[in-house]
C-alpha cells in the first residue's frame, strides 16, 4: 500500500508540473429573486440566467407555447422557483451539470405500472445536442438514435427500464426511466477507447489496437488556409515527416513516414494516388490514420512498405436534411524573403571590392552613384526594385464548400461540392490555380436480409497557369531573375511598359506572354456490398469495386510578349513561338472480396478475414509539337507540316493478392494478430511473380491485470498497453517494367539508303528473367498510456527497418559491357539498407469549469544507413573516408574542413593550402584556410571527408495547443525540426560572376572579413573571386548553415455563436467565425543568411514560403 501511495504522489506531482489541477466542488442551486406578471417563459428564464451562472437549454416550440408566468419569490432557491413554474404543466427541468439546465417536455405517469413513451434530450457538457447517439432499452425491447436536436423517442417503455446512451467520442451513460422527460448529459471520452479505427481491410477499436497507428482529426485541418491538405499535416502526428520546399499556387510538401519513401494512400479502403489524397476537401474527411508498422501495413502488400496514410471520408447520417456551408478568404505574402539593398548601396560595396583588390578606381563613378540615388538617369543608372515591380503585397485565395446530409434508418446520403481559387503573387495575375471537388455517397440497409449497399462517387477538376516565354517558363526562373537581375537596369520604360532589357522579370510575367497550362480531371466510383449472415452471428461477406478514370492535358505555349525600348511605344517581339501539347489518360480498377468473422465466446474474442484483391491500370500518352509558325496563334495547325511532330505511348500494370488475417483477444488483456499476403506482380516473369509475406503483433493491456487494480482505482494508470510487431513486405519497384523480356528500340533515321532515311532496330539491355521479390523487414516496440483520469496521455515507439536483396546491375564487369556492347542484366544482390528511430507523444487535457484545454507534443527521430551497397564503385568503398557503406546518413557530403580565415602572411606561407589558389599569388588574409587532414603538406581531394549534417531533417516535432472557453476557441501549432545543414551557394556568398560588379546584395552580407572584423560571417570582399582560383568557394563546411527551426505553423481563433448568441435559433445548427494564419513567425539560424529553412532553393531562386492570413465562416442549417 505504501508503494501505491508513493507512486500516486509521484504521478500527481508530475501532473502538477505539467499543467496543474483545480478541483471544482459541487454547489447547491443558488437563490434568486423574481417578480413577474403575465411574463413569457423565455423572459423568465433569461432573468434567471442573469442572476446565476446557469444557462437553460430548450426548444423554442416548447417555450413559445408555454402559458404566461405570474410569480413572486424573494431569495428562493432556483430549484424551488423552477418547481413552482413547471408544476402541472407539460414541461419539466433537469440540472445537467454546474452550468446547464435542460427544459424538456413530459411529466410523470399516473401509475408506475403503465407503459409510456420514453422521451428526452441528449446534450454534451456545453449543452449542445449530441446527434446520432444510440439509445437502447437494456431489456432489449426498444432502441433509437437521437435526431439533429438531440431528442429521442421510444414507444411503450415500462417504468423503471434502464436506458443506455452511447456515442462515439463520449462516455456511455445509463439512466433509469422514471416516466418523466429525461435530460441526459454525455461527457467527452478523453480516451475514447471504443472509437473505431480502420486498419487495413478491417477495423478495430483503440482499446484493442496493437499496431503502431496515429490519427489526424479532420477538425485539425478544417478552416486552414491551404490549397491541399498535406500543407496542414506538418507536426500533427508522431512518425509523419512533412518537408516543404518553398511556396507556390499549389505547393505540395513531401510526406514521409519515419524517414521512408513516399507512403501509400488509401481512401475508404481503396489505394489511390497522392494527388487524390492531397486534393481532398478537408471537410469531407472524417479522420486520417497513419499506419506505420508491418502489422498495420503488410496486408496491403508491396506498395505499403513505406507506411500508409489511410483516410475515412464522411458519410450520411440519420436525421432531417442538413446543409453546411464553409467559406475561407485568405491572403498570402512571402514569409522569409530578405529585401535587397538599393543599387547605390550595392555600387558602393562594388567599388569597395575593387579598392580591396588594389585598384585605384571603382566600377562606378560618383556621378553614377548619385544618379542611382536621385533617379535622374533610370535608363542607365536606375534603382529598380524588381521584387516590387513583379510581386504584389498580398495574393488572394478563396475556398468554398457546401455539404448536404441526412436520411432515415434505411437510407443515408451525403453530397459535397467545394471550390478553391488561388491567385499567385505576380501583379499581372498570370499565375493561378483553380480546383473544384465533389463527393456523393449513399448507404442503404435492407435489415430483413442483412444487406448493406454503399455507393460513392468523387472527383475533381484542377487547372493551373504560369506565363511562358523564352525568358522564363516557371516560378523558379522568374524568382531567379528577380534575385539576380541588375538593379541599375529599368524594368519598365518611361511609359510603364516592359523594358527591352536582359533578364527582365517584368516581361517574364507579362500577360502578353504565352502560358503553361495544366488540366487534371479525375472521377472515382466505388460500390460496396456487405451481407451480414443472419444465421451465423458475426459472419459477413463483403465485395468492393472501385473504378478510377483520369485525364491530364498539358498545353505549353511559348511566346514572348511585347517589350519596348525606353523611349518608345513600338512593341518588339523577341523569340520564336513554340507549342507543345500532351495528354495522359487512362483508368484503373480494383476488385475486393472478403469473408469476415468476428465473435466473442466468454472471455475469448476472435476475428478472421480471408479474401482476394486484384488491380489493373492502363494509360495512354499522346503528344504533339509545333516549332515553326506562320502566325503566332496557340494552335497546332498554324504553320507548315514539316514543323509539326507527334508521338505517343501506352502502359499497363496488374497486381493481385490473396489475403488472410486473424485476431484473438483473451479477457481484454492479451491480444494477438497475424496476417499473410500472397502477392503477385507482373513486373516479374511468369514463375517468379508470386511472393508470400507475413506479419504478427502481440499486445498486453497491463491495466487489466488484478495487480494493477489499485493503481487504476487511484487513477495512477487508466490505460497501459505494451505492444510489439514484426513483419515482412515484398518490394518490386526496382525491377522496372518488362526487364525480364528482351527490349528493342527503333531509330527512324538509322541509315540512308538510296538517298532516303530507313528505320533500324537495336537491342536493349540483356533481359533479367530470374528477377523476383526483395523484402523489407520491420520491427516495432511501443506502449500507450493514460493517467490521472485520462488527463495525461501518451505513447512511445521504437522502430527498425531492414531492406535486403535490392535488384541492381553488377559492377566490376565493365569489360563484359564493352565486349558485348549492351548493359548487364539486373540481379538480386546482398545490398541492405537500414532505418531506425524513435517517436513519442505526450499530452495533457482537462476541463476547468468553462475552460477546456489540450496541450500535446510529438517528436520523431530516425537515422539511416547502407549496411551493404553491392553496386558501389570500387574507388569509393575502398576509401574508408569516402565510402557510403557502414556509414550513417548524417552527413552533408564530401568536402574540406575549414579552419577559419588566414589572418596574416605568415599563416599563408607556413601552412598548406590549395595549390591552384596559392600559385595565383592572390591568397591573402581574410581568405578561408582548410585542414590538411592526411598531413601530406597540401590540400587536395584526399583531404575531403564526409562532414556536416544531412540536408534534410531527421527529427521533427510538433506542439499542439487547443483551448476553449464559452464558445471561444484558440488552436496553435508550433512545428520544427532538429539540426540539418543548408549549403550557401556562391551567389549568396558574394562569389563574383553571377553577381557581376555588385557582389553584395543584402545588408547581412556586409559582415565580411576586415582587419577590424576578423570573426566575420563572410570572407573578405573581392571584385573578382577567380583571382585566387576561387579559394573561398571550394566545397567546404565553412558554407554549411544549421537549418533547425521552430515555426508557428498554424493558429486559429474564433467563436461559436451557437454557444450562446444563437443557441435559441433552432433553424441554424452551426455558426462559427474564425481567423487563422500559417507560417506566422520562424526562429532559425538560417534567417541570418537570408534563408527560410523550408525554401525551395538556397539561392532563393524559387517561390518563397508564404505567410497566410485568413477569415473563415462556417454555417449550418
Amino acid at each position: 500500500m505504501k508503494l501505491v501511495q508513493f507512486l500516486q504522489r509521484c504521478v500527481l506531482a508530475a501532473a502538477f508540473a505539467f499543467a496543474g489541477i483545480i478541483t471544482v466542488m459541487a454547489q447547491d442551486l443558488p437563490a434568486v429573486t423574481i417578480d413577474v406578471k403575465n411574463a413569457s417563459l423565455e423572459s423568465v428564464l433569461k432573468s434567471l440566467e442573469g442572476q446565476t451562472s446557469y444557462r437553460f437549454s430548450f426548444k423554442s416550440d416548447d417555450v413559445d407555447n408555454f402559458p404566461k408566468v405570474t410569480l413572486k419569490a424573494k431569495e428562493k432557491s432556483l430549484d424551488k422557483v423552477l418547481d413552482t413554474i413547471f408544476k402541472g404543466t407539460g414541461l419539466n427541468y433537469n440540472v445537467v451539470n454546474n452550468k446547464v439546465i435542460a427544459i424538456v417536455p413530459g411529466k410523470a405517469p399516473k401509475a408506475v405500472s403503465d407503459k409510456v413513451n420514453a422521451v428526452g434530450r441528449v446534450v454534451d457538457g456545453e449543452g449542445q445536442a449530441v446527434i446520432g447517439a444510440s439509445v437502447k432499452c437494456k431489456n432489449g425491447k426498444g432502441a433509437t438514435v437521437t435526431n439533429i436536436d438531440g431528442d429521442f423517442f421510444i414507444s411503450d417503455v415500462p417504468y423503471g427500464t434502464v436506458l443506455s446512451f452511447s456515442a462515439i467520442g463520449y462516455q456511455p451513460v445509463e439512466k433509469k426511466w422514471d416516466g418523466s422527460a429525461m435530460s441526459v448529459v454525455m461527457s467527452d471520452d478523453l480516451t475514447n477507447l471504443d472509437e473505431v479505427v480502420v486498419v487495413g481491410y478491417s477495423s478495430t477499436t483503440k482499446r484493442d489496437l496493437i499496431s503502431s497507428v496515429s490519427q489526424v482529426k479532420s477538425k485539425q485541418l478544417s478552416g486552414l488556409p491551404t490549397t491541399n491538405i498535406i500543407q496542414g499535416m506538418a507536426g500533427r502526428s508522431p512518425g509523419v515527416i512533412i518537408t516543404a520546399h518553398g511556396g507556390g499556387v499549389n505547393a505540395r510538401p513531401t510526406v514521409s513516414i519515419r524517414g521512408g519513401g513516399t507512403p501509400l494512400y488509401v481512401i475508404d479502403g481503396v489505394i489511390r494516388t497522392e494527388d487524390d489524397f492531397a486534393n481532398l476537401a478537408p471537410d469531407d474527411i472524417k479522420d486520417i490514420s497513419i499506419l506505420k508498422d508491418a502489422s498495420a501495413t503488410a496486408v496491403y502488400g508491396s506498395r505499403a512498405s513505406n507506411g500508409i496514410v489511410q483516410v475515412t471520408t464522411r458519410g450520411g447520417v440519420e436525421g432531417r436534411p442538413s446543409v453546411d456551408f464553409d467559406m475561407t478568404f485568405s491572403w498570402s505574402q512571402p514569409h522569409n524573403w530578405p529585401q535587397k539593398m538599393h543599387s547605390y548601396d550595392r555600387a558602393y560595396y562594388g567599388n569597395l571590392a575593387r579598392f580591396n583588390d588594389g585598384f585605384e578606381e571603382g566600377y562606378f563613378s560618383d556621378e553614377a552613384i548619385e544618379a542611382m540615388r536621385t533617379g535622374s538617369d533610370p535608363e542607365n543608372y536606375g534603382d529598380t526594385d524588381w521584387r516590387k515591380l513583379v510581386c504584389r503585397d498580398w495574393a488572394p485565395q478563396s475556398n468554398y464548400n457546401v455539404r448536404v446530409t441526412g436520411g432515415s434508418k434505411i437510407n443515408q446520403y451525403y453530397i459535397s461540392v467545394g471550390h478553391i481559387d488561388k491567385s499567385g503573387i505576380y501583379r499581372t495575375g498570370t499565375d493561378w490555380m483553380k480546383r473544384t471537388t465533389f463527393r456523393m455517397s449513399d448507404k442503404v440497409y435492407f435489415q430483413p436480409i442483412g444487406l448493406h449497399i454503399n455507393a460513392a462517387i468523387d472527383g475533381y477538376y484542377q487547372s493551373d497557369n504560369h506565363p511562358y516565354s523564352t525568358m522564363a517558363g516557371d516560378a523558379a526562373r522568374v524568382f531567379m531573375l528577380i534575385n539576380q537581375a541588375r538593379p541599375t537596369l529599368p524594368g519598365v520604360n518611361k511609359y510603364g511598359l516592359p523594358a527591352n532589357v536582359n533578364d527582365n522579370s517584368v516581361a517574364a510575367t507579362s500577360a502578353d506572354n504565352g502560358y503553361k497550362r495544366n488540366n487534371w480531371a479525375v472521377v472515382n466510383g466505388k460500390a460496396d456490398l456487405v451481407w451480414d449472415c443472419l444465421w451465423v452471428q458475426g459472419l459477413s461477406v463483403r465485395y468492393s469495386g472501385n473504378y478510377r478514370f483520369f485525364n491530364t492535358f498539358r498545353k505549353n505555349w511559348r511566346k514572348d510578349g511585347a517589350v519596348y525600348n525606353y523611349d518608345s511605344l513600338e512593341p518588339i517581339y523577341n523569340g520564336v513561338p513554340e507549342l507543345n501539347e500532351s495528354q495522359d489518360r487512362g483508368y484503373g480498377y480494383t476488385n475486393q472480396i472478403f469473408l469476415e468473422y468476428n465473435n466473442q465466446f466468454g472471455k475469448h474474442r476472435v476475428g478472421a478475414l480471408v479474401g482476394y484483391e486484384d488491380y489493373y491500370e492502363k494509360g495512354t500518352n499522346m503528344w504533339l509539337q509545333r516549332v515553326s509558325y506562320s502566325f503566332p496563334i496557340d494552335q497546332v495547325g498554324v504553320g507548315p507540316e514539316e514543323g509539326q511532330t507527334n508521338g505517343g505511348s501506352e502502359a499497363e500494370l496488374g497486381r493481385a493478392a490473396w489475403i488472410g488475417q486473424v485476431k484473438y483477444s483473451f479477457d481484454d488483456k492479451y491480444l494477438v494478430e497475424g496476417s499473410v499476403r500472397h502477392d503477385g506482380s507482373d513486373r516479374f516473369a511468369p514463375g517468379h511473380r508470386w511472393g508470400t509475406f507475413f506479419s504478427g503483433s502481440i499486445g498486453w493491456r497491463v491495466t487489466q491485470e488484478k495487480f494493477m487494480r489499485a493503481l487504476v482505482d487511484r487513477n495512477i494508470f487508466n490505460e497501459l498497453k505494451i505492444r510489439a510487431s514484426y513483419g515482412e513486405t515484398g518490394l518490386d519497384e526496382s525491377a522496372g517494367r518488362f526487364q525480364y523480356l528482351t527490349s528493342y528500340s527503333m531509330n527512324t533515321k538509322g541509315y540512308v539508303v538510296n538517298g532516303k532515311y530507313v528505320p533500324t532496330f537495336s537491342e536493349g539491355a540483356l533481359p533479367s528473367p530470374d528477377l523476383t521479390w526483395y523484402t523489407t523487414r520491420q520491427t516495432d516496440i511501443g506502449l500507450d498510456f493514460s493517467s490521472l483520469a485520462t488527463r495525461l496521455y501518451g505513447s512511445v515507439d521504437y522502430f527498425y527497418y531492414s531492406t535486403k536483396g535490392y535488384l541492381v546491375n553488377p559492377t566490376g564487369q565493365t569489360y563484359l559491357n564493352t565486349m558485348i556492347g549492351i548493359g548487364m542484366p539486373k540481379v538480386s544482390s546482398d545490398s541492405e539498407f537500414r532505418r531506425e528511430g524513435v517517436e513519442f507523444q505526450l499530452g495533457w487535457r482537462d476541463r476547468i469549469a468553462d475552460f477546456s484545454y489540450d496541450v500535446s507534443a510529438n517528436f520523431t527521430w530516425y537515422d539511416r544507413m547502407w549496411a551493404r551497397i553491392a553496386d558501389e564503385a570500387e574507388s569509393s568503398y575502398l576509401n574508408p573516408y569516402l565510402r557510403k557503406q557502414q556509414r550513417k546518413e548524417n552527413y552533408y557530403g564530401a568536402m574540406y574542413h575549414n579552419l577559419g580565415y588566414y589572418n596574416s602572411a605568415d599563416e599563408i606561407m607556413n601552412n598548406p593550402g590549395i595549390n591552384n589558389s596559392l600559385n595565383t599569388g592572390y591568397v591573402t588574409a581574410g581568405d578561408i584556410r582548410y585542414q590538411d587532414v592526411n598531413g601530406d603538406g597540401k590540400i587536395d581531394g584526399n583531404d575531403q571527408r564526409y562532414l556536416g549534417s544531412q540536408n534534410t531533417p531527421h527529427g521533427q516535432f510538433g506542439i499542439n495547443i487547443n483551448l476553449g472557453y464559452k464558445g471561444f476557441y484558440l488552436t496553435a501549432l508550433f512545428q520544427g525540426s532538429t539540426s540539418f545543414d543548408m549549403y550557401i551557394p556562391g551567389i549568396m556568398g558574394m562569389q563574383t560572376g553571377q553577381t557581376t560588379n555588385m557582389p553584395i546584395m543584402f545588408w547581412y552580407q556586409t559582415d565580411f572579413w576586415t582587419k577590424d572584423n576578423r570573426n566575420a560571417q563572410y570572407p573578405r570582399l573581392m571584385s573578382n573571386t577567380p583571382d585566387n582560383a576561387d579559394n573561398n568557394y571550394q566545397s567546404s563546411d565553412f558554407w554549411l548553415v544549421d537549418g533547425a527551426y521552430l515555426r508557428l505553423k498554424d493558429v486559429q481563433f474564433g467563436y461559436d455563436f451557437k454557444y450562446s448568441v444563437l443557441k435559441k435559433v433552432n433553424w441554424i445548427s452551426r455558426c462559427k467565425l474564425g481567423f487563422s494564419g500559417q507560417n506566422i513567425f520562424t526562429i532559425s539560424q538560417a534567417k541570418k543568411y537570408g534563408l527560410d529553412p523550408e525554401n525551395g532553393s538556397v539561392s532563393n531562386n524559387a517561390y518563397p514560403v508564404q505567410r497566410v492570413l485568413a477569415v473563415t465562416l462556417n454555417v449550418g442549417f
